[in-house]
């Protein structure tokens, strides 16, 4: 652990959302020294998904990010899960102070303007971490790509915006996100969609019209996510290329 925070009991994991890959090695190097981890996205995007497989501790998060989105929706998506962000130091050219007034108003902790020095930015993080508390994206939210599942409320969204789901079509859809890609075995399938029968021989047309019906929910996502069928293999969740 760096000399810098000798005394801290383990070792922090800090996400950098930053789409300047320069100065994003340079902010990676700085936590760094501090003794911590940084991992690294270039979007929030990309960031969600992370977010919900890995325990994160602070984010650094740029505003103006190369897909077009704000930062600072990231925050925003915390609140619509019902979720406490990590601590979070925003960082961007934005440095008015209504740029500032409205990040901390979004959920930010801190923020800093660029260009900056890094041992600035390292006494922000410091400073950062003795005031928040460690959290992280609750683990009822599945993302994979575009799509995001919150067990807790049923709640399906392709690119942001809600799928029209029945419970039992949003369970089908989840344990097949849930695998990512992999083969699920219809007798498989029947154990986790429908439990209250797991002791039950698979029933086909049961199962075939819960297929049939999300398929056709999801015809709805443009570029969206289609339910593949093998021969002996049973079903798997593919996502568009």
């Amino acid at each position: 652990m760096g000399t810098e925070t000798a005394g801290m009991a383990r070792e922090l994991t800090v996400l950098v959302v930053e789409d300047d890959r320069a100065l994003a090695g340079r902010v990676s190097d700085a936590i760094g020294q501090l003794g911590w981890r940084p991992l690294h996205v270039e979007t929030a995007q990309a960031a969600r998904e992370l977010l919900t497989r890995q325990s994160i501790d602070l984010i650094y998060l740029d505003r103006m990010l190369a897909d077009g989105e704000d930062g600072l929706n990231l925050l925003a998506w915390f609140r619509d899960i019902e979720g406490a962000a990590p601590g979070t130091l925003v960082a961007s050219s934005l440095s008015d102070a209504e740029d500032h007034i409205y990040g901390l108003d979004q959920g930010a902790d801190d923020y800093i303007d660029k260009p900056f020095d890094p041992d600035e930015l390292k006494a922000r993080l410091r400073a950062l971490v003795r005031r928040v508390s460690p959290v992280r994206t609750p683990p009822s939210v599945v993302v994979w790509g575009r799509l995001e599942l919150r067990r807790d409320s049923q709640v399906a969204l392709w690119a942001g915006r809600r799928l029209e789901l029945m419970p039992l079509w949003f369970k089908l859809l989840l344990v097949l996100t849930e695998h990512r890609g992999e083969w699920v075995s219809r007798p498989a399938l029947w154990r986790l969609v429908w439990p209250e029968q797991a002791r039950v021989a698979p029933r086909d047309y049961v199962i075939n019209v819960a297929v049939s019906n999300l398929r056709k929910a999801l015809a709805a996502c443009e570029d969206g996510p289609r339910v593949e069928t093998g021969p002996r293999l049973g079903y798997r969740l593919v996502m568009p290329e």
